[in-house]
């Protein structure tokens, strides 16, 4: 039997090698990209809060009054700070007074008004898997931001109200 040295291949300790660098970029890697994606849902969620902010601005323009959302399956006009989760309306409690807003998958948004004088507003959104709250109020400049947990939705109860103070600052949101 004739032995023939000239095999060509890998030994089990270059193999275990290879594996364990990889090993060692995936556990690097991984966590990384978990957190692209958390600032990713974030940015939409900003991006939306921005987009209201804008809508409020608009109604406020063509009749002096501020809004609040209104679902689009509601009827605009009867402004009552809904929770939105697709396309709605900022609107004022006067029928036609409105502006759409359209929303980012997964991103939740609530505008509150000022009962009475309908003077100032207020916008909170968040990205159902986002870490973070984000508010936006008439009276004052900026966007504000509230840690919360991923895969925690936004309600009506923890949005920013708007009563022409600093609302946001007072519920412990800090400036960006």
């Amino acid at each position: 039997m004739t032995i023939n040295k000239n095999e060509k291949g890998f030994t089990l300790i270059e193999l275990m090698i290879v594996v364990a660098i990889i090993g060692i970029l995936a556990a690097i890697a991984i966590p990384q990209f978990s957190n692209y994606r958390t600032k990713a849902f974030n940015s939409a969620a900003i991006s939306d809060l921005h987009t209201a902010r804008m809508a409020e601005e608009a109604v406020f323009a063509d009749y002096q009054v501020y809004g609040a959302s209104v679902a689009a399956t509601t009827t605009a006009g009867a402004a009552a700070g809904a929770l939105l989760n697709a396309n709605g309306f900022v609107s004022t409690t006067t029928a036609g007074q409105n502006a759409p807003v359209s929303l980012s998958n997964n991103v939740l948004l609530v505008a509150n008004m000022t009962a009475t004088t309908f003077a100032d507003a207020s916008v909170t959104a968040k990205h159902t898997s986002g870490d973070k709250l984000y508010a936006a109020e008439t009276d004052q400049s900026g966007t504000f931001q509230l840690n919360s947990a991923a895969g925690t939705a936004l309600t009506t109860g923890t949005s920013v109200a708007a009563s022409g103070v600093a609302n946001a600052t007072a519920a412990s949101y800090t400036a960006m």
